[in-house]
């Protein structure tokens, strides 16, 4: 009966434990898929927090600060197998990936190439905090968390492949089968065993040692070690699984505690005094956690579990547990440690009023801000404090206008302006969250408001000053059309102007033609009753007057030889026959001409001028600008004076100086000279006679050659004019452009 009964109630036992691990397994999965959409919901509204306030930080870089902050994601948040990180622009282009090995798949297409037709539902989705599983394009499970982002970011995506979000489900229900079979494997071994001891004592040892095999074998799978120790002794047994937690050669035995406290940290020295003691009470559980040295070098966290144990015919008590590697969840608890510190020292930085409550509406978190805003104490905003009743206890600013969103009203959240009773003004803005609670961010904008009303008393001014300005347009508008008639009308007589110059030109021209026909006439008779070729003139005073005509008659063609000269410059005919011209030849020729009229006055002329300087330029106008030079030197040069004449050559150009000692000229009238018919009258050069065109056909003459004419006197002590000549000739200048030139 024994026999029969003991195998039922074991397969009876099998079948409960399998209903409850595969019951086990499908709530684990069920866990693990609600683990894994709350990770990605909440990854997406961190990183989308970060994405968002480095756009606002740096608001110049646009899009391009997507990238930096998806670049600023550390590396856990990505270091799933098959998890990516995609940031959208406000078109839905994929503009910023994580991590960088996955940029070239995904940069550049519409997230709809991805999500396929499943892209509203994750939206829709994630606003209501869940994340969904869905089938990507390619035909992946995936789960699916996204977050809208400021502008000009669109919106942010966590993709994680399906399959890796269960492997650690799939490793825990690997776990849970590997268990189940192996107890009841080892129960069917136990019940075989039973049931054959009776018949074979060998066989039952064998399916011992099978079952020691196997329970070590779970052990190591489980990470896991077994331990033994009489209490009191200063040895223990210890699983091979045991030192294989270290990477230390599997084996196992009794090992001293003399070897085992080289591997202990320093500051978990304790266990040594636990092992001295004799009296502990095996009644009492023994759970406490250690590190010991890994063959690496690394410190491995330890947690020693077990209870005490009494066996039949031993007199000392034991105590019998087994030992878990907890490295991992010990560094994921100071990971968790570190991000709660950084998020609220985050939070504390923050420049608004920030508060997250539960759903409770107890504080959870709060800042200085908040606390400052609302005249709080860090005791009086503790966590786990009622949000409204440490408001009620507050002594900040009391509310004149407006007020803050209601608990109990089932909204998802409100932003509303309030105006406190010290005059400034706060933007709140309050947001549900999934679990039921809400996040208050409260924004000083008294500033704003100001601005504000600043601009309104701006835009009415402004509006007067368009009234203004369009009144002054249409005033503009009658100006311009008069404006336009006058010019219509100086155009007119610009036009009719230079007509008449053109023909004053031309008329003296063809005058000086006329007149100079007669006048050769008259001074060759002159000349004739002057020198008496035909004979004596009977009275004397007859040969005065006959003088008096020729003197007269040459000053007459000279005058006139002026203004045809004159005429041709400004009527474009006269023509420059340029050619290499000795300037000493030409200034020698010219101070013979007007010797005479110096050696009359007892005038000086010095000359300086060095030999060989040769030009390229018409011999006539360079021997006439000369003389006219040269001549009104001598003619404003009082008795007794001088004249001097030096040239010099330099850096392609010739200056000509001639300098007199006369009366000078007025600095008021030195701009004048130089334009046709223009003379300056003093005392002493009114009586001389002169057409005033001299000084105006040299500039003219020396601005046809390309070159220039300029005067420097002090009236009373003498002038000089400089006269400049390229060496090189006119260089292509024409005389219709010099005349035009000199016209201007």
């Amino acid at each position: 009966m024994l026999r029969r009964l003991v195998p039922t109630l074991i397969l009876a036992f099998l079948v409960v434990m399998g209903a409850g691990a595969i019951l086990q397994i499908y709530n684990g999965r069920v866990d693990a898929m609600a683990s894994a959409r709350t990770d990605l919901s909440a990854t997406a509204a961190t990183l989308g927090d970060e994405i968002d306030r480095s756009i606002a930080a740096h608001p110049s870089l646009g899009i391009a600060n997507g990238q930096i902050a998806i670049d600023a994601i550390p590396a856990r948040a990505v270091s799933y197998p098959n998890r990516f990180v995609l940031a959208t622009g406000s078109d839905g282009r994929i503009v910023a990936v994580a991590p960088l090995s996955a940029r070239p798949l995904f940069v550049g297409r519409d997230i709809a190439d991805i999500l396929g037709d499943s892209v509203e539902t994750v939206h829709h989705q994630s606003s209501a905090g869940t994340a969904p599983t869905l089938t990507l394009v390619d035909g992946t499970d995936a789960i699916v968390a996204s977050r809208a982002l400021d502008r000009p970011m669109g919106r942010i995506y966590v993709i994680q492949n399906a399959g890796d979000a269960l492997a650690a489900w799939m490793r825990s229900a690997l776990l849970t089968g590997t268990l189940f079979a192996t107890t009841g494997l080892l129960l069917l071994i136990l019940g075989a065993a039973f049931h054959v001891q009776t018949v074979r004592a060998v066989t039952a040892d064998m399916i011992n040692q099978n079952a020691r095999a196997t329970i070590d074998a779970a052990l190591e799978s489980g990470r896991c070690g077994l331990w033994d120790w009489q209490i009191g002794s200063s040895q223990l047994f210890c699983s091979a699984s045991m030192f294989e937690l270290l990477g230390m050669e599997g084996r196992e035995g009794l090992v001293t505690i003399s070897e085992l406290e080289p591997l202990l940290h320093p500051d978990d020295a304790y266990l040594g005094a636990i092992v001295s003691m004799k009296d502990l009470d095996p009644r009492q559980p023994v759970d406490f956690q250690f590190r010991m040295r890994h063959v690496d070098g690394s410190w491995h966290w330890l947690r020693a579990r077990g209870r005490g144990l009494s066996i039949a015919g031993v007199k000392q008590s034991r105590f019998v547990g087994i030992i878990v590697d907890i490295t991992e969840q010990v560094e994921t608890a100071e990971r968790n440690a570190a991000s709660d510190l950084r998020i609220r020292e985050a939070i504390e930085t923050i420049s608004e009023a920030f508060v997250v409550c539960d759903d409770k509406e107890r504080i959870v978190v709060c800042n200085s801000k908040f606390r400052q805003l609302n005249g709080l104490s860090e005791d009086a905003a503790r966590p786990g404090l009622h949000y409204h009743e440490a408001l009620a206890n507050g002594g900040g600013a009391k509310v004149v206008d407006g007020r803050v969103l209601d608990s109990r009203e089932e909204i998802s959240g409100r932003d509303l302006e309030v105006h406190l009773a010290d005059g400034r003004w706060l933007q709140i803005s309050e947001r549900r969250t999934a679990c039921g609670g809400f996040v208050s961010v409260g924004t000083d904008i008294t500033d704003l408001k100001r601005h504000e009303s600043e601009l309104t008393a701006g835009e009415q001014r402004l509006k007067a000053s368009i009234a203004d300005l369009q009144r002054s347009q249409y005033a503009l508008e009658i100006q311009t059309q008069q404006l336009a008639e006058l010019a219509e009308k100086y155009s007119e007589q610009k036009t009719r102007a230079e007509e008449a110059n053109q023909a004053k030109s031309e008329f003296l021209a063809n005058m000086s033609h006329e007149l100079r026909t007669p006048l050769n006439a008259i001074i060759g008779f002159s000349e004739i009753l002057k020198e008496g070729h035909f004979g004596p003139i009977g009275v004397s005073k007859y040969g005065e007057y006959a003088r008096d005509i020729y003197d007269s008659g040459h000053f007459l063609l000279s005058v006139i030889d002026d203004i045809l000269d004159m005429s041709k410059i400004e009527a474009g005919r006269l023509k420059l026959q340029p050619c290499p011209t000795r300037l000493e030849d030409m200034l020698d020729e010219a101070m013979r001409v007007v010797a005479k009229m110096a050696s009359d006055k007892q005038i000086i002329i010095e000359a300086e001028i060095p030999e060989g300087m040769e030009i390229l330029a018409d011999r006539r106008a360079i021997k006439q600008i000369a003389i006219n030079l040269l001549s009104n030197a001598v003619k404003f040069t009082p008795v007794g004076g001088m004249v001097s004449v030096r040239a010099r050559k330099a850096r392609g150009v010739v200056a000509l100086a001639i300098e007199d000692t006369g009366i000078g000229i007025p600095r008021h009238a030195i701009r004048n000279l130089g334009k046709p018919f223009e003379q300056v009258q003093s005392q002493f050069s009114k009586n001389h006679k002169g057409s005033g065109l001299g000084l105006a056909i040299a500039k003219s003459l020396a601005e046809m050659h390309g070159g220039s004419l300029k005067i420097r006197s002090t009236e009373g002590r003498g002038t000089t004019v400089v006269v400049r000549l390229p060496i090189d000739g006119p260089a292509g200048l024409t005389i219709e452009q010099t005349a035009s030139k000199r016209a201007a």
